[in-house]
């Protein structure tokens, strides 16, 4: 694969670059030279550490890693994880909407302020949040939880800056701050109950414009009108049960005559469809179906809306009742009332939040957003059975889930880390294919940045990219293009899989590789002019709403290490922890070693080159991108 991109610094380092691109087929990883056992064993633990942060956060830092290392020296690789996520989930969740007002008081702006872009608030808020907050696991899991239950920003007025009275002298939030109130509406629900996340996600007006659901009415059959089905749809096929019928351990289920067993049909979608009537904004004094925009209070049911079962035209004789994946619903009473809706809508969820497809469907789709493209049938079994039961009697206990994931024994099986001697050190082995993924174009970004201890010159210490950057990477958050997505869960890139099989462990006969969706000339091109501004310069810099932030790196240790050449192993084993969770390979290095000794020799402050290439064929390289 050629990729056209600028020089760096010379032709020789562009050949290394492209080589390093091409690839070569993964085995050995990297290798840590070990002073005397007990510094191995410490070596073993901080490569389970960066392996374990580099999937539970937006990138492993140097302390993070010698931290958890060292507690998993203390009380072992599962008890040490299962702590670590225990106080995450603890922190109290960091609030995008606070941070993006904190930001805009900081500029001396106000919230609704007209033409300044003000939108372009919420990026800079969720960049600063992923780069520094504290809460980075439920972060994390927020950020899989918008790639599950997506919305993007291309909805009705989700830009504009217009708020607006509802009464009782309340006010609306400005609209652009909808997006960040529903990111905050996941962050919250990351350990909590699956049933009770959907039923925010059903009520939350961004979910209720993005899918069509708010303001959708009754049918009337003089009129030749019925209701929405958009969110019926999509709240079975990406949200709860997908197109369908699995096996607990992710097989797909077949009928006698060996085809796939679909999950719902169009007679199932029109029953939901009726359900999902009625949804109006929040207003404090009117009554009117049609009250202004309000995207940061749970919809409301207008009442006069709903369907009412009887079969549309206000004529008795239909069934009294609404039919949810075989489960009869509450019938409605003659006179409508509001709890009496609420009553049917949380029964319609229960139907559908209890389906036995919701648990493999829904741990599949966390464990690729955290782990990897393809979990085996055994890894998926074991997720699933804790989200039918935490052990507790709950179902869909998603801090139950998260930790059942993170925890797993697969989440680090993609390496196997070996002793060796003559000298002593700690080689690690990579197990390829099926254990790996491509690494989100985000997180790549997130995870160079944390580790190269950054620091900010914005006020108040904001660290924020632009939503510029999206154009490169054809990933941002709030931007996803279509429901769908940036890509698809079952994706596969065009082409044969030469040389390989799927073993039997994978419950698909297949694989799948998600985030290559996004991964074209033009995105590659992008990404690694990016990523080569970025460490060539040492910091990474964009244009905010009101001056420019500088996002800088310190390499000061590495920079006097790289004086002696005899050193540049030691920098390439620190890139290679924090950026690559020990899986750059020796031969890799030694291409890199010599390809920057050879260009950096007789130059002028020739140990800032070499870091600054270093760091940059660390980046860019397989090794790299592909996460084990």
């Amino acid at each position: 694969m050629l990729m056209l991109w600028r020089l760096p610094r010379s032709g020789s380092f562009l050949a290394l670059a492209i080589w390093l691109l091409c690839g070569l087929p993964h085995s050995s990883g990297g290798e840590f030279l070990a002073e005397n056992p007990r510094h191995l064993r410490q070596l073993k633990a901080q490569v389970r550490a960066a392996q374990f942060l580099s999937k539970a956060t937006f990138g492993p830092k140097q302390d993070d890693i010698e931290s958890l290392a060292e507690r998993i020296g203390q009380i072992g690789y599962r008890r040490a994880t299962s702590e670590w996520i225990d106080r995450q989930f603890a922190l109290p969740p960091t609030s995008h909407q606070q941070v993006a007002l904190d930001i805009i008081d900081l500029d001396g702006r106000q919230p609704d302020q007209d033409q300044i872009g003000i939108a372009n608030y919420r990026y800079q808020a969720w960049w600063h949040i992923a780069l520094t907050g504290e809460d980075q696991l439920r972060q994390r899991v927020a950020w899989a939880l918008s790639q599950i239950f997506v919305i993007g920003d291309s909805g009705n007025n989700f830009n504009n800056n217009d708020k607006r009275a509802i009464g009782g002298g309340e006010e609306t939030i400005p609209d652009w701050m909808g997006m960040s109130n529903y990111y905050d509406m996941l962050a919250g629900g990351a350990d909590g109950s699956y049933r009770e996340l959907l039923e925010q996600v059903t009520y939350h007006p961004c979910m209720g414009v993005w899918l069509s659901s708010v303001r959708n009415r009754k049918a009337n059959l003089n009129q030749g009108r019925f209701p929405d089905e958009n969110y019926a749809r999509e709240i079975m096929q990406l949200f709860s049960v997908g197109l369908y019928e699995m096996h607990q351990d992710g097989r797909l289920k077949v009928n006698d005559n060996g085809e796939l067993i679909p999950t719902y049909d169009n007679a199932q979608i029109k029953e939901l469809a009726r359900l999902f009537t009625g949804f109006k904004y929040k207003h404090n004094a009117s009554n009117s179906f049609y009250v202004n925009l309000n995207y940061g209070e749970p919809m409301q049911i207008h009442i006069q809306e709903h369907d009412n079962n009887y079969n549309y035209s206000e004529e008795p004789g239909a069934p009294a009742s609404k039919t949810v994946f075989g489960t009869t619903l509450p019938p409605l009473p003659d006179v409508l009332t509001a709890e009496a809706i609420g009553e049917e809508i949380d029964a319609g969820l229960d139907a559908i939040a209890d389906h036995p497809n919701v648990a493999p469907f829904i741990c599949r789709l966390l464990i690729q957003r955290l782990v990897k493209s393809n979990p085996s049938r055994a890894y998926l079994q074991r997720v699933t059975r804790i989200f039918n039961d935490n052990g507790r009697g709950q179902r869909g206990d998603l801090k139950a889930v998260v930790k059942a994931i993170l925890t797993d024994p697969e989440l680090y099986r993609g390496q196997r880390l070996i002793r060796r001697t003559g000298p002593l050190r700690l080689q690690v082995v990579t197990r390829g294919t099926e254990y790996s993924r491509l690494r989100e174009p985000i997180n790549r970004v997130t995870a160079l940045i944390r580790a190269m201890r950054p620091t900010s010159d914005y006020g108040g210490g904001y660290m924020m990219l632009s939503a510029a950057i999206g154009n490169d990477l054809e990933q941002m958050p709030f931007r996803s293009p279509s429901v769908f997505n940036y890509y698809l869960p079952d994706f596969q890139p065009p082409g044969e899989l030469i040389g390989y099989t799927p073993t039997r462990r994978n419950p698909y006969d297949s694989l799948f590789a998600p985030e290559f969706q996004i991964l074209n000339a033009v995105s590659s091109n992008r990404t690694i002019n990016r990523l080569r501004s970025f460490c060539l310069n040492r910091f990474v810099q964009y244009s905010m709403r009101k001056g420019r932030c500088r996002i800088s790196f310190d390499l000061a240790p590495e920079i006097e290490l790289a004086r002696d050449l005899e050193n540049l192993d030691t920098i390439l084993e620190r890139f290679d922890l924090l950026l690559c969770n020990g899986t750059l390979r020796e031969s890799t290095k030694t291409i890199i070693k010599d390809a920057v000794i050879a260009e950096t020799t007789g130059r002028d402050w020739m140990n800032v080159d070499r870091v600054e290439q270093m760091l940059l064929a660390v980046v860019i390289c397989p090794d790299c991108a592909v996460e084990q």
